[in-house]
C-alpha cells in the first residue's frame, strides 16, 4: 500500500514538475518574442521625450499591418519595451521592440545681454535669472568666469546650465555693477490719443483691469474711445490653492456692460500641477453662470519667481495651461492663453487656442500668431485714476 502510494505521488510530482516547466518556458518565450529583420522596412528608436507618437509612427513591416495600434507613453526618458502583433492575410505574428526615450532639449536660461547689479546689495542673480528644463526640475544655472560685485564696472561672462542628459546650454551676458540710479528711468506713457494714432485699421482699442485700478468711471472709459475690457475675474489667495474673486470685479462688468463695453475676463493663477488648473477652471466656470460673455476666458500665469520652488518642468507648466483652457473650453466659452513675447517664443508651446500677447513696444516683431496685444503697462485713459494697461484687440 505504501509503495503504491509512493509511486502517485511520485507521478504526480512528476506531472507538476512538466506543467511548471511548459508554464515556464511559453513564459519565457512570450516575453522574448521580437520582429525579424526581415519583416522591418523602417524602424525608429529613438524617440523624443513628451512626443506624441503612435507605433505606426516608429515602425513600419513588409507586407504586414500592425493590429491595435496605440499610443506610446514618452513621458519618461530610458529604454521601453514595446508589445504588438501584425497580420497579413493568412498569417499573425507576435513582435516585440525597444526603444530608447531620449531629452535632447537643452535647458532654458531667461537672461538678456546684460543683468545690472547694484553695487553693496545682495547678489540675487540666481533668484532672478529662470533656468529651466523641458524635462529635468530644479535645474541650477552656474556662471562662468570671474567677477566681483563690490567693483563698479562691467565684466563679460557666461552662464551655463546642463541637465541630467548632457544638454548644456551656455549664454554670454554682461554684469553690470552700478551705483543706484539717484531718479529712475520714467517709461514711456501712452495716452488713449497716441494709441490711437499707432493702431492699425483692423485694431480695436481694449484695457485690461484688476482691482488695482480701484473705481473706475466706465462712463468717461466709453466715450474716450475703449470698447473692450479684459477683466480680472479672480485670483489665488496668495500662493494659496484658494480661488478669490476680484474685489472690483462684480461692479467692472456690471458697469462695463452697461456702457456697452465687450467684456471678457483673466484668471490669475499660481497654479503649480495639473489639479490646481483644472480646479481653478471648475471654480472660473461657477463665476460665470450669472454673466454673458463678449470676448475669451485668459490663462494669465505669471508666477516665475515661485518657479524653482514649484518643483517643475516646462512640460508641467504647459500641461497647467493645456488642462485650465481645455477644461473652460469644455463648457463653451472662448479661451485664450496669455504670454509675453519672450515666453511664448521660449517656453509656451504651442496649442489650438489664440494667443494674448503682452510686449511693451510700439511696434512688435513676435513672429506668430495672435488677437490681443497688451502693449504697455503705463496707459493714461479718461476715468481710471492711475496707470493702465492698454492693448489691441483683433476681431
Amino acid at each position: 500500500m505504501k509503495k503504491k502510494v509512493l509511486i502517485i505521488t511520485l507521478i504526480f510530482l512528476i506531472v507538476v514538475a512538466f506543467l511548471v516547466f511548459f508554464l515556464l518556458f511559453n513564459e519565457k518565450k512570450e516575453e522574448n518574442f521580437i520582429v525579424p529583420k526581415e519583416d522591418i522596412s523602417y524602424f525608429k528608436s529613438d524617440i523624443e521625450v513628451y512626443s506624441s507618437v503612435k507605433l505606426s509612427d516608429i515602425i513600419e513591416l513588409n507586407g504586414y499591418s500592425i493590429v491595435n495600434d496605440y499610443e506610446i507613453d514618452t513621458s519618461e526618458t530610458g529604454a521601453k519595451e514595446l508589445s504588438f502583433e501584425y497580420v497579413n492575410f493568412d498569417e499573425t505574428k507576435k513582435g516585440k521592440i525597444t526603444i530608447n526615450v531620449v531629452d535632447t532639449t537643452g535647458p532654458y536660461i531667461g537672461i538678456g545681454d546684460h543683468y545690472s547689479h547694484i553695487i553693496n546689495t545682495n547678489f540675487t542673480f540666481y533668484d532672478d535669472v529662470l533656468c529651466a528644463d523641458n524635462y529635468d526640475r530644479n535645474i541650477s544655472c552656474e556662471i562662468i568666469g570671474e567677477y566681483d560685485i563690490n567693483t563698479l564696472g562691467e565684466t563679460e561672462l557666461k552662464i551655463s546650465a546642463e541637465d541630467k542628459s548632457g544638454n548644456k546650454t551656455i549664454k554670454e551676458f554682461e554684469l553690470r555693477v552700478i551705483e543706484k540710479p539717484k531718479d529712475e528711468k520714467a517709461k514711456e506713457v501712452i495716452t488713449i490719443e497716441e494709441a490711437l494714432k499707432r493702431k492699425d485699421d483692423n485694431a480695436k482699442l481694449m484695457i485690461d483691469v484688476s482691482k488695482w485700478q480701484k473705481d473706475i468711471d466706465w462712463k468717461k472709459v466709453k466715450e474716450a474711445g475703449i470698447d473692450y475690457v479684459m477683466l480680472r475675474l479672480g485670483t489665488q489667495k496668495a500662493l494659496d490653492k484658494e480661488s478669490v474673486i476680484d474685489e472690483y470685479f462684480e461692479k467692472n462688468i456690471r458697469e462695463a456692460r452697461e456702457n456697452d463695453i465687450k467684456v471678457g475676463v483673466y484668471y490669475f493663477s499660481y497654479a503649480n500641477d495639473v489639479d490646481d488648473a483644472k480646479e481653478q477652471a471648475e471654480w472660473v466656470i461657477e463665476q460665470l453662470k450669472s454673466y454673458k460673455l463678449d470676448l475669451p476666458v485668459s490663462f494669465d500665469w505669471e508666477s516665475w519667481k515661485y518657479f524653482k520652488d514649484f518643483n517643475m518642468n516646462l512640460h508641467d507648466l504647459n500641461e497647467l495651461s493645456r488642462v485650465f483652457l481645455d477644461t473652460i473650453a469644455k463648457s463653451g466659452y472662448d479661451t485664450i492663453n496669455y504670454g509675453s513675447k519672450n515666453y511664448l517664443e521660449n517656453i509656451w508651446e504651442k496649442n489650438d487656442y489664440p494667443i494674448w500677447l503682452a510686449h511693451y513696444t510700439d511696434k512688435t516683431n513676435y513672429k506668430g500668431d495672435y488677437i490681443m496685444w497688451q502693449f504697455t503697462d503705463r496707459g493714461i485713459v479718461p476715468g481710471i485714476v492711475g496707470y493702465v494697461d492698454l492693448d489691441y484687440y483683433y476681431e
